[in-house]
C-alpha cells in the first residue's frame, strides 16, 4: 500500500510538473517581449505547393506594418496595417489598433474585395459593432466577451517573435481571437528547435522553430523566427493535402 501511494504522488508530481512547463499568455499576463515589438514594414510572399513540392499557385504579396504612437491623453498604443495584393489588385486592407505594453486590441477594421467591409471595437474584453457601422439586426445584437483575454489573430506574425524563446522544448499556451467569431481561444505552441535557415545566397538566419497546433486535426504550421530581429522569416502551413507558405521578401 505504501508503495501505490509513492507512485501515485511521483505520478501526480509528474504531471504538475509537465503542466508547469506550459506558459500561458494573453494580454493580461505581460509575458511577451516587448523590446522587439518595433516600427517596421515587412513584405511577405505568400503561396502554395501541394505535398510534392509542385507550385499551386502565384505568389501574393502581403505588406505589413507596425507604427507605434501616443494619443492626446498619453496612452501608448500601436498602429497595425496589412495589405493583402493579388495579381495587382488590393484584396484586403485590415488595420487595428491596441494599447501597449499588453497589446489588448482597441479597434480591428478590414476591407475585402469579396466579402465587404467588417469593424469592431473593443472595451476591455467586450467586442462589439461600433453603432455607425451596424447594418443588420446581427451587428446590433453582436457582443463578444473574450474569455481568455486574448491578441488578434490576423496579428499573428507580429506577436509570435515576441515570445520569450529560451529553449527548445519550450511550450505556450497563447490567446487569440479572430475578429467576428463568437470566442477566444488558447491555441497550443512549441518551440521544436534551433537551426541556420540560408535566406539567399550564403546568407543565413539563426531561427527559433515554433510549430503552431490549431485545433484541427491535421492542420499545424511551422515559424522560422530569427533570433537576433526577431521576426518571422518563413511560414509553412498544412491543410487540406497541401502547403500553403508566407516567405519575408524584404
Amino acid at each position: 500500500m505504501h508503495r501505490f501511494f509513492l507512485a501515485f504522488i511521483v505520478l501526480c508530481s509528474s504531471v504538475c510538473t509537465v503542466r508547469a512547463q506550459i506558459d500561458t499568455i494573453n494580454t493580461s499576463t505581460l509575458k511577451l517581449n516587448l523590446a522587439a515589438f518595433r516600427e517596421a514594414k515587412r513584405t511577405y510572399a505568400v503561396f502554395f505547393e501541394d505535398s510534392l513540392g509542385h507550385r499551386l499557385s502565384s505568389a501574393d504579396l502581403w505588406d505589413r506594418s507596425i507604427r507605434l504612437t501616443t494619443t492626446p491623453s498619453g496612452q501608448k498604443i500601436y498602429q497595425f496595417d496589412w495589405q493583402w495584393f493579388q495579381k495587382d489588385s488590393l484584396l484586403a486592407n485590415v488595420s487595428a489598433t491596441g494599447l501597449l505594453p499588453s497589446l489588448a486590441p482597441l479597434t480591428h477594421r478590414a476591407t475585402y474585395t469579396k466579402r465587404g467591409n467588417r469593424r469592431f471595437v473593443f472595451n476591455g474584453t467586450t467586442v462589439t459593432v461600433p453603432v455607425a457601422d451596424q447594418r443588420t439586426a446581427k451587428d446590433s445584437s453582436f457582443r463578444v466577451i473574450m474569455n481568455p483575454p486574448a491578441f488578434l489573430f490576423p496579428m499573428d506574425l507580429e506577436i509570435f517573435p515576441l515570445l520569450p524563446f529560451k529553449r527548445i522544448g519550450q511550450e505556450f499556451a497563447i490567446a487569440f481571437y479572430e475578429p467576428g467569431s463568437p470566442s477566444a481561444s488558447y491555441y497550443r505552441l512549441t518551440v521544436t528547435g534551433k537551426e541556420d535557415l540560408q535566406v539567399g545566397g550564403d546568407a543565413k538566419l539563426n531561427c527559433w522553430i515554433l510549430k503552431i497546433d490549431y485545433g484541427q486535426q491535421g492542420v499545424y504550421a511551422t515559424f522560422w523566427i530569427s533570433d537576433q530581429n526577431r521576426e518571422v522569416v518563413k511560414m509553412r502551413e498544412y491543410f487540406r493535402g497541401r502547403y500553403r507558405y508566407k516567405v519575408k521578401i524584404y
